[in-house]
């Protein structure tokens, strides 16, 4: 009988990490939404790959500019993004992807394209990079819910009114 929770402990904590493992999808690397209390951020050399996820996944890019050395920076890494309810929120409705400006690239040439030059800056684009939504300097967790939020529910709204459904 020992034996047989010993073997169910094993499939169970199996079952768990490869459920959690980061998903690769050529050549992005995404986190399982509900893997995390933490906002997880998308791995990518390049925003077209990530852009070109979203667009299949029909989810809008949030993307949050940072420099590690601005102390604004660290406080939103460390007291907003590990909100639970904003990274629930976000992980969900969003495909989140962080850019390091003064980094290696394509950090730097990302901001020019984008005019980014507060840190941070969160800009929310469509699968075509198409800026929707932008907000410059630190925002509470409170603040990038209302955002988030309020972008789903136009996005969702204007889906509706194409469909002719409203």
């Amino acid at each position: 009988m020992r034996g047989l929770h010993y073997v169910l402990l094993i499939v169970l904590s199996l079952f768990v990490l490869w459920t959690c493992a980061p998903r690769t999808y050529n050549p992005i690397v995404v986190r399982p939404a509900t893997c995390s209390d933490d906002i997880q951020f998308a791995t990518s050399p390049n925003l077209g790959h990530v852009l070109e996820f979203a667009d299949r996944m029909h989810k809008p890019v949030f993307i949050d500019f940072y420099s590690p050395w601005v102390d604004n920076c660290k406080r939103m890494e460390e007291h907003v993004f590990t909100q639970d309810a904003l990274a629930q929120y976000f992980n969900t409705h969003f495909i989140n992807y962080k850019v390091d400006v003064g980094g290696a690239p394509p950090g730097p040439e990302l901001a020019d394209m984008y005019g980014v030059t507060h840190f941070p800056t969160m800009v929310f684009v469509d699968g075509k990079g198409k800026v929707m939504l932008r907000h410059e300097g630190p925002a509470t967790a409170s603040q990038l819910l209302e955002m988030g939020s309020f972008l789903h529910n136009s996005i969702k709204t204007d889906e509706t009114v194409s469909l002719g459904t409203e």
